[in-house]
């Protein structure tokens, strides 16, 4: 029964380090079940409706039409599903809808499905309308809509699965205000007087894409090929699950395991520092396996309560971020929250097993002594005898430094705790610093032009306005990143000059850009491969220097090396590019790029990530706090007796504090230090998956305005930490203390 009443007076003794710890608990189970079934929903949630609705594995264009008749002994010789798809663009130049552009398909039957929700397939003057576009405008089922001469009723919301991401053009970004997409029955799409774009859809049932487009190149001619890999329309969803998961499966496990470390850490000394009381119990006749049982109940407590609380929280924060992600990004799904049983699993076992175990060791271990050495606490420290002796410093100063390395496991303990503050408030910091790097220099600094425009056909003579551009695109094997060949002219005014070396730049030559080579794992002085998109006509040559650039993957030559590369004239461009806006013939021109649209889409398409950083910067500083706060509580346990010495001998609250509590700011510095070099390291690997998922290279960008805010925060959590413990010290009973320091004796 004694130990028994112990268990309950020593936890409410230490009952601000349960709850600190129940907290942490907490936090590490929720991110690691709430992060890692996030990735995993979104990620099944697409790669379903994909699957569900068929939706294309790529989109091509020949020069040569494929007859039905073709289309079916193609699907049997390669056992692929072909279709030829179809739409018409409705601009809308008055009544309600004004501005907007409807694109209207007519209704897919083998590829690129559509999911009806709230409705039916739609008839005569009927057609199904995506319910974001729907939803902004206070468009119900029933409803009637009306673009200029056409009208329907919309007979059911729709997603098209080759509609997933919500752009009119790959290029641009989302809005749902502007762009909707409808689909009606074949007799009211032939009735739209409108402009009409077709292309093939094409789905693979076995590993044979190289064989089937050989095949189409050879027998019709393939103009253009876009992989669904390579359509943001498609991919851009799958990406982002892909790149919350694998954030998830770094961030999380790394998280839980560095406060559950540092938990059983503080256990552990905690345990060492009643060491005489397990040689009272030893002594009043109670076993060692009673006692280790006794013990084991204090790491068991944070550890159930926390990871129960974390899972519950877990259940709600799931359903939170991914009804954001799919609401902010994707366009209207059906979906049902799946969780990751085995981070569940991991979540509700791990804490309270390692809480424990590392106290029935620490709690063996000292058993192993006799019960007359643990009550005279023979293991007790005296590293400090003649530390500093015959030096002229400060008492105060020497009491410092006497406690900082006479107590070394206490010294490691509470740098280990800074260093993973500064790293949890660190990560976010080199995280949002490299995002905002990215999107406000990354985009336009290695292209100097503003405008783009893409022509019609190909072209020879000197352009009129502009610079002359030769741009195509290939395919890299063992990547879905594309590349860009840019096929420039000497002493271009619009792109970079000089390797990242200094280097000056031979056009006769090849280069890559820092993205490209990373991509790809080229080096300078390597041969590089690739295969023309259209035709897969294989491409070698060798790379001369890197252009700096981590966002886009490119290849600069010369404007004949890139015309050569493409079996064109010599001479040919199709691009042109220039610093102002053109008056060009419209006749001429196929789409109008603008550098600063495609840095404000980049930014519109790395909003999840923000949040994501967000959330981390948070997080970090959250930790931070209850990590510093565990650190100095258990200095303050640890130094309880010194404490009541000093009351004793009529020292005020301040004067201890600067005794007991403001002695550890060398480790301060120290554990900040640390945590800089593991917070970069952190992020770099958590970005190495940036260009698969966002056609972009993300890197760790460590500023001196991060490290300055860092350790200020760092700081502020520290002094946070002391000023709540200040309230602790002058609760210390003195008469109690003192009674625990002759037990010690």
């Amino acid at each position: 029964m004694t130990i028994n009443k112990r268990a309950v007076r020593s936890i409410k003794k230490n009952i601000s380090f349960y709850i600190i710890s129940i907290i942490l608990t907490t936090l590490t189970s929720l991110v690691i079940v709430g992060a890692i079934s996030t990735g995993h929903t979104l990620k099944n949630v697409v790669n379903d409706f994909v699957e569900k609705y068929k939706a294309e594995d790529a989109e091509f264009v020949t020069y040569k039409p494929i007859s039905d008749e073709d289309i079916k002994k193609l699907e049997k010789e390669y056992d692929v599903l072909v279709e030829y798809s179809r739409y018409k663009d409705i601009k809308c130049k008055g009544g309600d809808l004004k501005g907007t552009t409807l694109r209207v398909f007519d209704m897919p039957e083998k590829l690129n499905l559509c999911e009806i929700r709230e409705g039916h397939k739609p008839g005569t003057g009927e057609t199904l309308l995506t319910q974001d576009f729907a939803d902004i405008h206070g468009i119900r089922v029933g409803d009637t809509i009306s673009c200029g001469k056409y009208s329907y009723q919309v007979s059911a919301y729709t997603t098209k699965s080759d509609y997933i991401y919500m752009l009119e053009k790959l290029s641009g970004y989302i809005d749902n205000e502007k762009f909707a997409v409808m689909v009606v029955n074949d007799q009211e799409y032939d009735q739209i007087d409108a402009e009409e774009t077709g292309y093939y859809s094409i789905k693979y049932q076995k590993d044979n894409s190289k064989k089937v487009r050989e095949k189409l190149n050879k027998e019709y001619v393939v103009a253009s090929y876009l992989a669904a890999t390579s359509n943001t329309r498609i991919s851009m969803p799958v990406n982002e699950g892909d790149a919350v998961t694998n954030m998830a499966t770094l961030y999380a496990p790394v998280m839980f395991i560095i406060i559950i470390t540092l938990i059983v850490m503080i256990l552990g000394r905690n345990i060492k520092n009643e060491q005489y009381l397990l040689g009272a119990f030893l002594a009043l006749g109670f076993s060692r396996k009673q006692i280790i049982g006794h013990y084991v109940r204090y790491g068991l407590i944070p550890g159930i309560i926390g990871s129960i609380l974390g899972i519950g929280c877990a259940i709600l924060v799931t359903r939170l971020l991914c009804r954001f992600y799919i609401e902010y990004d994707f366009e209207k799904l059906v979906y049902t929250v799946t969780y990751n049983v085995p981070s569940i699993i991991l979540a509700f076992v791990a804490p309270a097993l390692l809480y424990s175990a590392a106290i029935a060791i620490q709690s063996a271990k000292l058993l192993q002594k006799s019960p007359v050495d643990l009550l005279r606490n023979t293991g007790k420290d005296s590293r400090t005898v003649g530390v500093m002796k015959n030096s002229s410093a400060k008492t105060q100063t020497k009491m410092k430094v006497r406690n900082v390395i006479g107590h070394p496991g206490r010294s490691i303990v509470t740098t280990i705790g800074v260093a993973i503050a500064a790293f949890c408030i660190l990560a976010g910091l080199i995280m949002s610093d490299s995002l905002n790097a990215l999107l406000k220099d990354g985009l336009t600094s290695s292209v100097k032009y503003e405008y783009l425009y893409r022509l019609n056909s190909l072209h020879e003579d000197t352009p009129e306005k502009g610079e002359a551009l030769f741009q195509n695109y290939y395919e890299v094997e063992g990547s879905t990143v594309q590349l860009s060949a840019q096929g420039i002219d000497e002493n271009s005014r619009y792109f970079p000059d000089q390797t990242e070396n200094g280097n000056k730049l031979d056009l006769d030559k090849y280069y890559l850009t820092s993205a490209a080579a990373q991509t790809y794992g080229v080096k300078t002085g390597e041969k590089f491969t690739f295969y023309n998109i259209a035709d897969l006509k294989k491409h070698k040559v060798t790379i001369s220097g890197v252009v700096e650039d981590n966002t886009h993957c490119y290849l600069y030559t010369s404007r004949k090396n890139a015309a050569n590369l493409a079996d064109v004239s010599d001479q040919a461009y199709n691009c042109i590019i220039s610093k102002d806006k053109l008056t060009l013939d419209k006749k001429l021109v196929a789409s109008e790029t603008k550098m600063t649209v495609t840095a404000d889409t980049m930014e519109n398409l790395m909003g999840p990530m923000k949040a994501i950083i967000i959330t981390f910067e948070i997080v970090g500083i959250v930790l931070g706090v209850f990590v510093l706060y565990l650190i100095i509580n258990m200095i303050v346990s640890e130094t309880s007796v010194n404490i009541s010495v000093m009351k004793v001998l009529g020292f005020g609250r301040q004067e201890i504090s600067n005794r007991v509590l403001n002695i550890n700011h060398i480790l301060v510095c120290i554990g900040f230090l640390l945590g800089i070099p593991i917070a970069y390291a952190f992020v770099k690997v958590g970005y190495s998956d940036t260009i698969e998922n966002y056609g972009m290279m993300l890197s760790p960008v460590l500023t001196v305005k991060a490290l300055v805010i860092g350790f200020v925060l760092t700081w502020i959590t520290y002094d946070l930490s002391l000023l709540f413990q200040k309230r602790k010290i002058s609760r210390i009973d003195m008469v109690e203390a003192l009674k625990e320091n002759n037990r010690n004796e």
